[in-house]
Parts: structure tokens; C-alpha cells; sequence
């Protein structure tokens, strides 16, 4: 049987074509391997800078949260009757927060400490540092530590009822601020929204408290 001439051109044009699109295919598939290995680099920065902003966040999360718990829980010397008589003031300014309250769950050994949250550094490279004191005697032993390091800005702002404003220095060591603000910004990204908490806490320890009033019953405990 004789194969006509035709059929055989056309197929040895289609057995080029495909050897053609095989080429042309590995060719593309080259071209993206190098592409591929060129963009690794920026690839592993994006991966870098992801897991950097990750872990800030988590960071700036736990030191939001134990914060927020610390000014919940404040008390004034006041509060503490002839025990705080002798306390040395609180210091609170834009770069000082001192309180005193007890710790979070799971932290220290119970009882009342005396904490210091303090902005230190240079500009462009500042750190929050805590120090944290026991007020029992038989209480653990000071310790301090870096709650949030290489931050442009950090700086502590209360908040004045009865003048309805934010100050940047609280005075009154007879009474608590309403509100007490943390504004943090890490190098290299936007401002994080800041944290904002007020003292649960008021009018001594031994306190009847009045839901209606938001205070201590006139009289005292009862």
C-alpha cells in the first residue's frame, strides 16, 4: 500500500510544529527559572519584613494588654492608707508611668508592686523599660526588663476629666487620671493604634462602692 505524498507532508508538519512548541516551551520555562531566582532575594526580604511585623505585633499586643491591666488595677498612695504615707510620689509624665497595682494573673507572688514604665533611648532608637518592686518585704526581688526597643516614638499621655483634655504630665498624686494613653511607632512602620485604659480602682481599698455615683459611698466602707 502507497502512502500518498500529501499525507505524509502533513505529517511531518504537525511532528515540527510540536518539536517547535517543546522548544519554545522550555525556552519560557528557562526564562522563568532565572526569573524565579532572581526575585528569590525579594522574595525572602518580603517573607523577613512579614515575619518582623508579625512578631511586633505580637510583641506590642502583650505589652497593650498587660498595661491595660496594670491601669485597670491602679491605686493611689492614698489608697493604701499609712502605708503609702512614706511612698515616694508617682511619677507620671510623657516619659514616666509609675503605678502601683498588682500584677497580672500569673505573674509575681501576689501583693502589691510598685511599677515603672520608663521611655529611655536615643531619638529613633527608644526602648520601654519596666521596673517592677514588690511593696511586702518578703516579697520577690526587683527586676526590670525591655517591654518594647527600637521604636521612633513612645510617649505616655493622661487624660483630665474636669479639664475635659489630654496632658502629658499628671500632677495629682491624690487622684488617679481618668484615662492614661500609650503611642508607640516602630521604625520603618505607621503608628500603632494606641492604648487607652482607666483605673477601675477608686477611693481606697476599703470602699462600699456606689454603682450610681462611679465612687466610694459617702462614709466610707459600710
Amino acid at each position: 500500500m502507497t502512502v500518498p505524498a500529501r499525507f505524509v507532508a502533513a505529517t511531518a508538519a504537525r511532528r515540527g510544529m510540536t518539536l517547535v512548541e517543546a522548544l519554545v516551551a522550555l525556552a519560557l520555562l528557562g526564562m522563568l527559572a532565572v526569573a524565579a531566582v532572581g526575585l528569590l532575594p525579594l522574595m525572602n526580604r518580603m517573607a523577613d519584613r512579614s515575619g518582623a511585623l508579625q512578631r511586633a505585633a505580637a510583641d506590642l499586643g502583650r505589652v497593650h494588654d498587660f498595661t491595660r491591666v496594670i491601669v485597670a488595677s491602679a491605686l493611689t498612695p492614698g489608697d493604701l492608707g499609712t502605708a503609702g504615707a512614706d511612698m515616694a510620689p508617682l511619677r507620671r509624665d510623657a516619659g514616666h508611668f509609675d503605678v502601683v497595682a498588682p500584677l497580672p494573673a500569673g505573674l509575681g507572688k501576689g501583693g502589691l508592686y510598685r511599677m515603672a514604665l520608663t521611655v529611655e533611648g536615643t531619638p529613633g532608637q527608644l526602648a520601654l523599660r519596666l521596673h517592677v518592686q514588690p511593696l511586702r518585704p518578703d516579697g520577690p526581688a526587683p527586676a526590670d526588663g525591655v517591654l518594647i526597643g527600637g521604636a521612633t516614638r513612645i510617649a505616655w499621655s493622661y487624660f483630665d476629666a474636669k479639664a475635659h483634655a489630654w496632658t502629658d504630665r499628671w500632677t495629682d498624686g491624690a487622684a488617679s487620671p481618668a484615662l492614661v494613653r500609650l503611642d508607640v511607632a516602630l521604625a520603618g512602620q505607621a503608628p500603632w493604634p494606641p492604648m487607652i485604659a482607666g483605673p477601675l480602682v477608686r477611693g481606697g481599698v476599703l470602699c462600699a462602692f456606689d454603682p450610681v455615683q462611679g465612687g466610694c459611698r459617702s462614709g466610707g466602707a459600710g
